[in-house]
């Protein structure tokens, strides 16, 4: 075999050989599923964001959110309608926590309970930690926080909802995990609003005859704003330019059913706060909300089902809860957190109430 043809012959097998290689690398091998794309529930709600024109009364502003054609997982029973249906019991542990209570859902449903929301009854008020999904006949340890320091008693170790929602202040003291500034901004709402209790009970405050009467005429504005805006999956509230809260929903269903309560603690928020600049513009609320693509993301333990993840950026903070690969609700207040502050005020006022009667 002559010197060229050698060549040929080499070049030949060289070429079989670059194409096998090839194939091999790129061929399914038997049993081989090729990596599924990742899916980014959070990001995809960002990317659809849109904000609505606002509606305003006094010095509280709504504006509402719109995220069309995200994923909407299956989840639309609430704390408050489970808890009416009887399908949800929530009760004291057997060795009673002040952190800890236990909920069993006897529902053919999941439950979704939000962060914040308030529980009355058993030894003393408490909060919901965290948002949270209760699988359907299920059965767990809810993590919860004190928000009535002065009691630790009762003639029933069951809760019942107390239909309302913690202000922004209270719930950011909430996720911080702080129990002993929970505790200092109830009093300073009390103390704000003159709405105090002998126990400590937040639940004064959305109770008092007073806050009631000045509640009214908020509710006569925006209680229809899910009507007026059927679309939208929740609300970016503020008040004279601060952000005070943002809860964003899955669904236009769901936010219409924590709107009531939402819009009740907005308006705490709103009263007798002081005043630090002019009404906010969409596009101001439009660069905030911006901040969630780039805000760091950490897992946060849930004894539930989905992955609940905290945020912090840029100004923003907060937390989202995903199932189903689709965003449950997002919770988002500005800014950093507050210093944890003293508790003595609420001293004073249980001995001034005590004087009084």
């Amino acid at each position: 075999m002559t010197r060229s043809v050698k060549c040929a012959v080499s070049l030949a097998l060289l070429g079989v050989m670059a194409v096998g290689a090839v194939w091999a690398a790129t061929a399914p091998r038997r049993g081989f599923e090729p990596p599924k794309r990742y899916h980014d529930a959070i990001a995809e709600y960002a990317d659809q964001l849109r904000v609505g024109p606002p509606r305003h009364h006094q010095d509280l502003t709504l504006f509402p959110i719109f995220a069309p054609g995200v994923k909407v997982p299956e989840v639309d029973l609430t704390l408050d309608r489970a808890m009416e249906k009887g399908w949800l019991e929530i009760t004291e542990l057997a060795a009673a926590q002040v952190s800890r209570v236990r909920v069993r859902n006897r529902a053919s449903a999941p439950v979704f309970v939000m962060g914040g929301e308030m529980l009355a009854g058993a030894k003393q008020e408490r909060i919901v930690g965290d948002d949270l999904i209760i699988p359907a006949k299920g059965e767990l340890t809810l993590p919860v926080f004190c928000v009535e320091h002065g009691r630790w008693s009762g003639e029933t170790a069951s809760f019942k909802s107390a239909g309302a929602m913690a202000g922004s202040a209270v719930r950011k003291a909430r996720a911080r995990a702080d129990q002993g500034l929970v505790w200092s901004e109830v009093a300073r709402e009390q103390e704000r609003l003159q709405a105090p209790s002998v126990t400590g009970a937040y639940g004064s405050v959305p109770a008092s005859p007073a806050v009631q009467e000045r509640i009214k005429p908020y509710t006569r504005r925006f209680l229809d704003l899910p009507d007026e805006f059927p679309k939208a999956r929740g609300v970016v509230a503020t008040v004279r330019g601060e952000v005070i809260a943002a809860d964003l929903f899955s669904s236009a269903a769901l936010f219409r059913q924590l709107w009531p309560k939402l819009l009740e603690s907005y308006v705490i928020d709103a009263l007798d706060r002081p005043l630090r600049g002019r009404d906010t513009e969409a596009r101001s609320i439009e660069r905030w909300l911006n901040g969630l693509r780039q805000a760091d993301r950490s897992r946060k333990d849930t004894p539930g089902q989905g992955t609940l993840y905290e945020l912090r950026g840029a100004g923003i903070l907060g937390s989202a809860l995903v199932y189903q690969k689709g965003v449950v609700h997002m919770e988002l207040f500005q800014g950093v957190f507050a210093a944890t502050r003293d508790f003595n005020r609420l001293q004073f006022r249980r001995g001034r109430l005590g004087a009084e009667e």
